[in-house]
């Protein structure tokens, strides 16, 4: 049964921590103001989603301008690794800074928007290297041959 399930990447995890912490602002956030609610899950889902891709391509779009500034190729992501982890981090870090700022609680999910911009387009700019040295981590983990 173990074989049927495959096990997830980095990238996959992070990406699924990424939705996770947005709907989970959400929630509160919308359980601050109406009472418990669940509905605000999927809009906080997509807006911090959205805040990490804008960010992934802000800093993509950085990069590249600056490769090409001095004279190298521009740089195509492949694996994307770095932005997802960015985001995910960002996005963790911007819910908890918006809790310990606001005397309420509330805004949790404008936090988490641009906690996820931010630490994408963060993560985008070491993102060739990121891919690599999570391929060692893997080769050199103690459950492989």
């Amino acid at each position: 049964m173990r074989e049927l399930i495959p096990t997830l990447d980095t990238k996959e995890k992070s990406f699924h921590g990424l939705l996770a912490v947005g709907a989970l602002a959400g929630v509160i956030e919308g359980s601050i103001r109406y009472g418990l609610t669940l509905h605000t899950a999927f809009p906080g889902m997509l807006l911090t989603l959205l805040g990490a891709f804008f960010g992934g391509f802000t800093g993509f779009f950085l990069k590249d301008c600056l490769r090409t500034w001095r004279g190298l190729k521009p740089y195509r992501g492949i694996n994307n690794d770095g932005w997802v982890m960015g985001g995910f981090l960002g996005a963790l870090a911007g819910t908890l800074l918006q809790v310990a700022a606001s005397p309420d609680g509330a805004n949790l999910v404008i936090g988490s928007i641009l906690g996820a911009y931010a630490g994408a387009a963060c993560g985008a700019i070491p993102d060739e290297v990121v891919t690599p040295i999570l391929l060692r981590m893997l080769e050199k983990a103690p459950g492989k041959p």
